[in-house]
Protein backbone atom coordinates (compact mmCIF):
# COMPACT_ATOMS: atom_id res chain seq x y z
CA UNK A 1 0.00 0.00 0.00
CA UNK A 2 1.15 3.48 -1.13
CA UNK A 3 0.99 6.01 1.56
CA UNK A 4 -0.41 9.72 1.32
CA UNK A 5 1.66 12.27 0.94
CA UNK A 6 0.46 14.15 3.72
CA UNK A 7 1.30 11.02 6.12
CA UNK A 8 4.49 11.12 4.57
CA UNK A 9 5.01 15.21 5.32
CA UNK A 10 3.60 14.49 9.10
CA UNK A 11 5.93 11.24 9.77
CA UNK A 12 9.05 13.42 8.51
CA UNK A 13 7.96 16.49 10.66
CA UNK A 14 7.79 14.47 13.52
CA UNK A 15 11.03 12.67 12.82
CA UNK A 16 12.22 16.46 12.22
CA UNK A 17 10.76 17.71 15.35
CA UNK A 18 12.43 15.05 17.34
CA UNK A 19 15.96 15.54 15.60
CA UNK A 20 15.73 18.91 16.16
CA UNK A 21 14.73 18.57 19.96
CA UNK A 22 17.81 16.63 20.45
CA UNK A 23 19.94 18.52 18.22
CA UNK A 24 19.06 21.62 20.54
CA UNK A 25 19.39 19.77 23.76
CA UNK A 26 23.19 18.62 22.39
CA UNK A 27 24.33 21.92 21.52
CA UNK A 28 22.92 23.50 25.22
CA UNK A 29 24.65 21.18 26.89
CA UNK A 30 28.29 21.63 24.72
CA UNK A 31 28.13 25.21 25.04
CA UNK A 32 27.33 24.98 28.96
CA UNK A 33 30.34 22.75 29.35
CA UNK A 34 32.40 25.09 27.01
CA UNK A 35 31.52 27.94 28.98
CA UNK A 36 32.39 26.01 32.02
CA UNK A 37 35.90 24.85 30.49
CA UNK A 38 36.82 28.53 29.98
CA UNK A 39 35.97 29.54 33.25
CA UNK A 40 37.92 27.10 35.03
CA UNK A 41 41.10 27.39 32.44
CA UNK A 42 41.06 30.91 33.29
CA UNK A 43 40.83 29.90 37.07
CA UNK A 44 43.47 27.34 36.66
CA UNK A 45 46.09 29.55 34.59
CA UNK A 46 45.50 32.13 37.36
CA UNK A 47 46.74 29.05 40.30
CA UNK A 48 49.53 28.25 38.32
CA UNK A 49 50.68 31.97 38.48
CA UNK A 50 50.27 31.99 41.81
CA UNK A 51 51.65 28.68 42.67
CA UNK A 52 54.66 29.77 40.47
CA UNK A 53 55.52 33.37 41.88
CA UNK A 54 55.28 31.75 45.43
CA UNK A 55 58.14 28.70 44.32
CA UNK A 56 60.47 31.72 42.74
CA UNK A 57 59.97 34.06 46.02
CA UNK A 58 60.65 30.69 48.60
CA UNK A 59 63.46 29.62 46.25
CA UNK A 60 66.12 31.39 48.54
CA UNK A 61 64.80 29.24 51.09
CA UNK A 62 63.82 26.16 50.18
CA UNK A 63 64.72 24.34 47.14
CA UNK A 64 62.20 22.01 44.67
CA UNK A 65 63.37 18.63 45.96
CA UNK A 66 62.92 19.50 49.48
CA UNK A 67 59.94 21.15 48.77
CA UNK A 68 58.49 18.32 46.53
CA UNK A 69 59.08 16.07 49.67
CA UNK A 70 57.55 18.09 52.30
CA UNK A 71 54.12 18.46 50.28
CA UNK A 72 54.19 15.38 48.25
CA UNK A 73 53.76 17.59 45.12
CA UNK A 74 55.78 16.28 41.70
CA UNK A 75 59.14 18.08 41.61
CA UNK A 76 58.26 17.95 37.96
CA UNK A 77 55.07 19.95 38.72
CA UNK A 78 56.95 22.49 40.86
CA UNK A 79 59.40 23.38 38.28
CA UNK A 80 56.94 23.53 35.92
CA UNK A 81 55.29 25.94 37.70
CA UNK A 82 58.25 27.80 38.53
CA UNK A 83 59.66 28.34 35.25
CA UNK A 84 56.51 29.39 34.03
CA UNK A 85 56.40 32.04 36.35
CA UNK A 86 59.92 33.32 35.11
CA UNK A 87 58.57 33.19 31.58
CA UNK A 88 57.33 36.85 30.12
CA UNK A 89 53.47 36.90 29.16
CA UNK A 90 53.20 36.10 25.45
CA UNK A 91 51.58 39.35 23.82
CA UNK A 92 49.44 37.28 21.52
CA UNK A 93 50.77 39.58 18.75
CA UNK A 94 52.00 38.42 16.04
CA UNK A 95 55.56 40.44 14.26
CA UNK A 96 54.36 41.79 11.30
CA UNK A 97 56.60 41.71 8.26
CA UNK A 98 58.30 44.37 7.52
CA UNK A 99 56.86 47.21 5.03
CA UNK A 100 58.90 49.60 4.62
CA UNK A 101 59.00 51.72 1.54
CA UNK A 102 55.29 49.84 1.25
CA UNK A 103 53.03 53.18 0.91
CA UNK A 104 50.06 51.40 -0.22
CA UNK A 105 50.11 49.58 3.59
CA UNK A 106 49.64 45.75 2.15
CA UNK A 107 51.74 43.60 4.11
CA UNK A 108 50.98 40.96 1.70
CA UNK A 109 53.99 39.45 0.33
CA UNK A 110 54.35 38.79 -2.99
CA UNK A 111 55.13 35.23 -4.25
CA UNK A 112 58.79 34.61 -6.88
CA UNK A 113 58.50 33.43 -9.98
CA UNK A 114 58.47 29.62 -10.26
CA UNK A 115 61.61 27.79 -11.07
CA UNK A 116 60.41 27.57 -14.78
CA UNK A 117 59.66 31.23 -15.30
CA UNK A 118 63.27 31.93 -14.07
CA UNK A 119 65.75 33.38 -16.06
CA UNK A 120 69.10 31.31 -16.05
CA UNK A 121 72.57 32.72 -17.09
CA UNK A 122 73.66 31.01 -20.07
CA UNK A 123 76.85 28.68 -19.69
CA UNK A 124 80.03 29.95 -20.79
CA UNK A 125 80.65 28.58 -24.11
CA UNK A 126 83.75 26.35 -23.07
CA UNK A 127 82.15 24.41 -20.65
CA UNK A 128 79.33 23.34 -23.80
CA UNK A 129 80.22 20.00 -24.88
CA UNK A 130 79.52 18.45 -28.69
CA UNK A 131 76.91 16.20 -28.62
CA UNK A 132 79.22 12.78 -29.21
CA UNK A 133 82.02 14.17 -27.98
CA UNK A 134 84.07 11.70 -25.95
CA UNK A 135 82.70 13.08 -22.25
CA UNK A 136 79.42 13.07 -23.28
CA UNK A 137 79.09 9.56 -24.70
CA UNK A 138 81.16 8.71 -20.76
CA UNK A 139 78.24 10.43 -19.23
CA UNK A 140 80.74 13.32 -17.63
CA UNK A 141 78.44 16.48 -17.01
CA UNK A 142 75.45 15.24 -17.24
CA UNK A 143 72.72 14.43 -14.36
Amino acid sequence: MVTSDEEITRRLTETDTARSARRQQAATIVGELARRHTELAGTLAELERELGEALTAAGDVIDIPELSAVTDVAADDLTRWRDQAAKPARSGKRKRPNTRGDTTGSTKQTATAPRAARRVAPAPPDAVQPVGSASAAAGVGSS
